[in-house]
């Protein structure tokens, strides 16, 4: 029987002979580790010392470790919870939700890619515990597990990252850059704004202002955090700028001084047919915060769409005062994001390029950010856009 080499031991158990192979080697920390493996042939063994001894020796060898899944998500979710904003933290640890409820108490290392795979299969056909995700849910999940797992490699826990042998989930073809085909047309749009005018009944007219400002596109976390100090009504050309939002998290709302993105944040001129709403709402705020004194919220610089007493409203419940404006004004149902979609078709039926389109929506879709790169509208082309959201005021 030909000799052994050094490194392995034969081992006799119940199963029979087995070839054990240890290895020893230092993690980036310093500390020392050791490999134990058995295995049925010296053949075999000897592979496997051979393979590891050589990514040691290239430094690539994933030395052993019982991080578990729901370990490393939590530690860098904490990482990132200190370098990002309080709402993008609470979407990475939204989206990571299925990974940690899934595989949480599972070795990180034993994760595999068809695990990933059981994991996006679930979620897109509703067969696990959390229902049925889109595909604008699954691949942020993807991303953010993708990052998880980078992080681990690069600090040499993983030897490869398995997360990013996933492929996203693809846009079906056909599918436009920037969906509009929920919009409302024109006529539509006419009957809503008719619908919440003077001489409706009062719950309507409170939400005349909210509709105005949806129809011109902003998003309902823009709305909700609109303040006074943003909108400017005397000025020669009346403008309101866009930049803090409200934004619902789980259990709790979160008030943010800046934008979404960057292109969010934008000054939009004031149409035409906006400005006197505007100007009604400021002074019967101004009325109610003397009744109310010290019970009014936001003394300093309140909300331009408020409840009484000025607390602002959730970004929730702009969606159900949205769904009660429809049915008042009699139109079919719509998620209040189409009226983003409305805005959108709108301009473009008018004439106006997708540069001043994205410009006024804040918009950053992959769809137009190359043509944005190139070309910038200034304050005059954004004039022009609010001139064609505006409405007859005569």
């Amino acid at each position: 029987m030909a000799r052994l080499p050094n490194y392995m031991e034969r081992v006799d158990t119940a199963r029979g002979a087995r070839y054990e192979v240890r290895v020893h080697g230092a993690r980036a920390d310093g500390s020392r580790f050791q490999h134990k493996r058995r295995f049925k042939t010296p053949a075999e063994a000897t592979k496997w010392y051979t393979t590891v001894s050589s990514e040691l020796a290239q430094g690539t060898h994933a030395a052993p470790s019982d991080i578990t899944v729901k370990q490393a998500c939590e530690a860098w979710l904490d990482a990132k919870a200190a370098r990002t904003k309080p709402t993008t933290a609470a979407a990475y640890r939204f989206a990571l939700g299925p990974v940690i409820e899934k595989y949480g108490d599972v070795l990180a290392q034993k994760i595999t890619k068809r695990d990933v795979e059981q994991l996006v299969t679930e979620l897109r056909t509703g067969t696990g515990e959390r229902g049925t995700w889109s595909r604008t849910s699954i691949n942020p999940m993807l991303a953010r597990w993708r990052s998880v797992w980078a992080d681990l490699h690069a600090q040499g826990v993983l030897a490869r990252n398995v997360v990013a042998l996933v492929e996203p989930l693809r846009k079906p073809s056909g599918t436009p850059a920037m969906k509009t085909d929920d919009s409302l047309t024109e006529d539509e749009v006419d009957q809503l704004i008719a619908a919440h005018a003077e001489g409706s009944d009062d719950h309507a007219r409170k939400r005349e202002l909210f509709v105005h400002l949806a129809l011109l596109g902003l998003r309902r976390g823009e709305i909700s955090g609109l303040r006074w100090s943003s909108v400017d009504l005397d000025a020669e050309e009346p403008t309101l700028t866009v930049r803090a939002t409200r934004v619902a998290v789980t259990g709790a709302i979160i008030d943010q001084d800046d934008a979404k993105t960057v292109s969010s944040t934008r000054m939009l001129p004031i149409p035409p047919h906006v400005l006197p709403i505007l100007k009604r709402v400021r002074r019967e705020q101004r009325r109610m915060k003397l009744a109310a004194g010290h019970l009014w919220e936001g003394e300093r610089d309140g909300h331009v769409v408020a409840h009484e007493f000025g607390r602002p409203p959730s970004p929730r419940t702009l969606n159900c005062w949205w769904k009660r404006s429809l049915d008042e004004a009699k139109l079919p149902h719509r998620r209040l994001h189409a009226s983003r979609h409305t805005a959108a078709s709108l301009l473009n039926l008018r004439g106006a390029p997708v540069t001043m389109i994205a410009a006024w929506l804040g918009h950053a879709d992959g769809g137009v950010l190359a043509m944005r790169t190139y070309v910038h509208p200034q304050g005059p082309s954004l004039t022009m856009a609010a001139e064609l959201l505006s409405k007859p005021t005569g």
